[in-house]
């Protein structure tokens, strides 16, 4: 009975240890901001939120260094970044010296730039839970 009850506590471990990295998916197709948030809801769950540095890591493993948009965005010039899909992650990557004005975030080169969400991008999506 220990040993199952040990067993079944260490799959539970498992799952939640390894499913709360999102998988992600890189759209070389370039949308500005609105377009591919509708895309990766409609495709998948969402634009891609960052949780940690294995998230980054995972994220950028899927799209490489190139522009890709991510689901951080702000409703209000100044105001804070939320992400898209309502996540309560306080992870950054931002350059040195950003965010300074504009209300969308993409990653290049490993690092988080805002920009204008009317700009085109590819982008990167993820699914699972959110």
């Amino acid at each position: 009975m220990r040993n199952s009850l040990q067993c079944l506590l260490f799959s539970a471990l498992l799952h939640v240890t390894f499913s709360r990295l999102h998988e992600f998916v890189y759209v070389s197709e370039v949308m500005n901001w609105n377009n591919a948030q509708k895309y990766c809801r409609q495709h998948y769950t969402d634009l891609a939120t960052v949780d940690d540095q294995e998230d980054h890591d995972q994220l950028l493993k899927t799209v490489g260094m190139g522009h890709v948009w991510l689901g951080l965005v702000r409703t209000t010039y100044g105001g804070p970044y939320g992400w898209s899909d309502q996540s309560s992650s306080t992870f950054t990557r931002w350059k040195p010296g950003k965010p300074d004005d504009q209300l969308c975030a993409k990653v290049f080169e490993g690092v988080w730039y805002d920009s204008r969400c009317t700009n085109t991008n590819p982008f990167a999506c993820y699914f699972g839970e959110i």
